[in-house]
């Protein structure tokens, strides 16, 4: 009889708290989008929030909101990856990019090819821990989709000259 009622009550006990755990986790979505609607797509990115959320509108930079999804994701690529503008360069930055653009490699290596590039990032494993740089595997497979031309030029420049980290 013990063993009836102490099941009966574990198991309202544990509905409790996934009903608390819902509610709370509602209103912390509510909280994030009403703070700052970009914090919420780079949790969303790290596998932060596992519930499966919906993007919300977000403010494009002549202040309308986005009406679609291709135009919400498309409005946060643009602020976190904005075009190269060279008028607007410092004196150090003018002559990094001359460096870059006129440095000479004798690197053997063959360069990576699209396949190689798709191939290794859709072996990657989703959840894990970002890198050194903070970029976590699921933006990188985002960014993949949306422009694979982008990290296929990126890594073979870096492999040109030569900078590859070492972890």
């Amino acid at each position: 009889m013990r063993q009836i009622v102490y099941m009966k009550q574990e198991a309202h006990y544990k509905w409790l708290i996934k009903q608390k755990c819902r509610a709370s986790f509602e209103l912390f979505c509510q909280q994030l989008v009403a703070n700052n609607a970009f914090d919420l797509p780079y949790k969303i990115a790290a596998g932060k929030i596992r519930k499966q959320t919906v993007l919300q509108s977000v403010k494009t930079s002549n202040g309308q909101f986005t009406n679609t999804i291709e135009e919400t994701i498309q409005t946060i690529v643009q602020a976190l990856f904005p075009t190269d503008d060279s008028t607007q360069e410092t004196h150090v930055q003018r002559k990094k990019r001359e460096t870059v653009n006129t440095y000479s490699s004798t690197i053997l290596d063959k360069q990576f090819t699209k396949q190689e590039i798709t191939y290794a990032i859709s072996t990657m494993k989703k959840k894990k821990a970002p890198g050194i740089n903070g970029i976590s595997i699921e933006i990188i497979k985002e960014l993949h989709d949306m422009n694979p031309d982008i990290l296929h030029y990126t890594y073979n420049k870096c492999l040109e000259l030569g900078i590859i980290p070492e972890t």
